[in-house]
């Protein structure tokens, strides 16, 4: 009976590995890597060649630099440098062990930023991407141009986090998660999730396959995201205290209908924690504003690209 377990379960981790590299086929790495110390960042770097202040764009939970891309990337290339990031551990970037850490991936992507000679950038960041660049300012922000977060999460919620990412980080249990049932079960469950995460907007038709959203459903970039938002919740609190540190021109930006990010929770709080922070509040808009609302989103970096803070 062992012997046959174990042939079962190999079966199932070769049949789990053939599902990861065709997710990969679907959505392969479409700009380069960075290298620098241990660390390995994949990048996308649009109009590299523009003189004004660079803008870097961070994604959210879940979803890789494709994301950025397709919502904000090309327009903002029209006029600026745009470099796009996975975040550590997400779609084809490396991850330290302590690569959870806000403060470690603010701090990674900086280094990156160096190696790529980029000075007085614009960070922006979105959804969990906004609280990496919350972490970045706090840190960095004498080598800011200015902030701009859209939909951030911010500050202290009720409740935890969904079942699957509690269980991805269980010992044993969590390995044969990702392993065994993730490559099979996400994609079933995802195009729900993304509409979820767009209402009451509408996603791209094609969203999923041009977001290569199939890449999380890989057992390690899946515990890296799971990792993320477990880890959340304290390193939100306790940044909290200090939003009011931030002096550099800084931009919000929320739906009212996000069902995933509360806006009176965390934007319109954030909005009173930082001197002179701009709240633009976008009515029939949710989670997705960057795509939903891209002109208006656009627009907005670009004032804080310009020195420029009213709304």
């Amino acid at each position: 009976m062992s012997v046959t377990i174990l042939l079962v379960v190999l079966g199932a981790l070769a049949l789990s590995g053939l599902v990861t590299l065709r997710h990969e086929r679907k959505a392969p790495p479409i700009g380069r890597f960075v290298e620098f110390g241990s660390h390995r960042l994949h990048v996308l770097d649009l109009n590299a060649d523009s003189k004004g202040p660079p803008i870097v764009l961070i994604h959210g939970a879940s979803v890789n630099l494709r994301d950025m891309k397709l919502a904000l990337g090309e327009e903002l290339a029209k006029t600026h440098r745009v470099i796009i990031f996975d975040r550590p551990g997400r779609g084809y970037s490396s991850r330290p062990s302590d690569g959870w850490r806000l403060d470690r991936q603010a701090e990674i992507i900086h280094e990156a930023l160096g190696a790529l000679g980029v000075e007085k950038p614009v960070i922006v960041g979105q959804s969990l991407g906004g609280a990496v660049a919350l972490a970045y300012a706090l840190k960095f922000q004498t080598e800011m141009t200015g902030l701009v977060l859209l939909a951030p999460v911010s500050h202290d919620w009720p409740g935890g986090v969904a079942w699957y990412n509690a269980v991805s980080g269980a010992p044993v249990i969590g390995t044969v998660f990702r392993w065994l049932l993730i490559p099979f079960y996400g994609p079933l469950a995802a195009k729900a999730g993304v509409k979820g995460s767009f209402a009451p907007n509408d996603a791209p038709a094609d969203y999923y396959e041009s977001s290569g959203l199939s890449l999380l459903f890989r057992p390690d970039d899946f515990r890296a995201n799971a990792e993320d938002l477990a880890r959340l919740k304290p390193q939100i609190i306790e940044m909290s205290r200090r939003y009011g540190e931030i002096t550099i021109p800084t931009a919000i930006l929320s739906g009212t209908s996000d069902r995933t990010v509360s806006h009176k929770r965390h934007s319109e709080r954030l909005a009173s924690d930082i001197p002179g922070a701009s709240l633009d509040l976008l009515p029939e808009t949710g989670h997705a504003l960057h795509h939903a609302e891209t002109p208006r989103v656009a627009a907005a970096i670009r004032r804080i690209a310009a020195g420029q803070t009213a709304v």
